[in-house]
């Protein structure tokens, strides 16, 4: 049996092709001044703004099975020389935001802690938090959510927290108490992760108290009670959002992942979506922008990060029909960066 599931696992790795086979237009921006948005690859972004910064799920060690490229890895270890030679400079970084737990969006995340963002504190659900406790991370750094810290897509008009740079928060429509609360806010909402083939995903569970040790494999790395997508603001001097964008950490069935009514009525300028596994669920992402109707639309976590090469161009994810999302997409030209380029945000309304 295992020598026809290993000839399958290398099918299937050599399945990954070049972006433009894929109908992919891929674009590689580079040295484009603030603000504008830093693709790091997989789930990772990086944004500026007025002095602080928002970090998103940073991952570079990407592990791949037998060192063959596009073959999921069974162990996971972070490669702190990858994470500190791609890692861009982030010491303004105050929030960095974690949607779910799994090693290609948690791995990395320790010693970008303790080593590129010495003023963030990590926003995740209660297994982030768990997990991270084995990263030896200061626990006045973490903060794991609870139910009434997520905002419900099922409850539309329920107010939902704003989470600010300076660590408060506040409910929606008020104001946080105190002194500035900071440029940049982000609100959890109840999202979930799509199945990896056939409906399934196959790395689930949560855990319910802190580890000593960090996963060391795949399976360890458990999802999480929750999965959260993310609207995040950009400020002005006076409390203000600028820009509002949306992130859309996995795919998901709607209306998981959908914002709530915000209450200043403000659109939403950028919409960050997961284009890996779309087919895995029903009506994405066509649901989702009906409700968000970016100005900008721009896909992330659309490459191959299994035993991939960050100094060499991206590649796809095996078997993914790339062609039926762009489908759904018709009314948007997407942003497909490469990893590593930069994407404008649009002028300000």
């Amino acid at each position: 049996m295992r020598w026809p599931l290993l000839a399958l696992a290398l099918m299937i790795a050599a399945c990954t092709h070049v972006p433009s086979s894929r109908h992919l237009a891929v674009s590689n921006l580079q040295s484009l001044p603030e603000p504008k948005l830093h693709y790091l690859g997989v789930g990772g972004w990086l944004i500026h703004w007025r002095g602080e910064g928002v970090l998103l799920a940073p991952s570079f060690s990407n592990p791949g099975g037998l060192g063959i490229r596009g073959l999921p890895p069974l162990r996971v270890k972070a490669n702190p020389q990858r994470i500190d030679t791609f890692m861009p400079p982030a010491s303004d970084v105050k929030m960095l935001l974690v949607g779910h737990a799994h090693y290609d969006h948690l791995l990395d995340v320790p010693r970008v802690m303790h080593i590129h963002t010495p003023k963030a504190t990590v926003y995740g659900s209660q297994t982030v938090g768990h997990i991270l406790h084995a990263g030896n991370i200061d626990a006045r750094r973490i903060r794991a959510l609870g139910e009434g810290d997520i905002a419900n897509p099922y409850l539309p008009t329920a107010r939902g927290t704003w989470f600010y740079s300076n660590g408060q928060s506040a409910r929606d429509g008020t104001q946080p108490q105190g002194k500035t609360p900071g440029m940049i806010r982000a609100m959890a909402l109840r999202s979930e992760h799509a199945g990896h083939a056939f409906g399934i995903n196959f790395i689930q569970g949560q855990y319910d108290d802190d580890l000593d040790t960090l996963p060391q494999g795949l399976f360890g790395w458990r999802l999480g009670e929750v999965t959260l997508a993310w609207l995040i603001d950009l400020l002005d001097e006076n409390g203000k959002p600028v820009y509002r964008i949306h992130y859309q950490d996995s795919a998901a069935s709607p209306p998981l992942g959908f914002p709530p009514l915000i209450t200043d009525g403000k659109r939403i300028d950028v919409e960050i979506l997961c284009a890996a596994s779309w087919d895995q669920v029903h009506n994405y992402p066509a649901a989702l922008l009906r409700v968000t109707r970016p100005r900008t639309l721009v896909l992330g976590h659309w490459e191959n990060f299994f035993a991939s090469d960050p100094r060499k161009p991206a590649r796809t994810i095996p078997l993914q029909d790339y062609q039926g999302l762009l489908n759904q997409l018709s009314h948007y030209t997407p942003v497909i960066p490469e990893p590593f380029s930069l994407v404008p945000l649009p002028p300000p309304e």
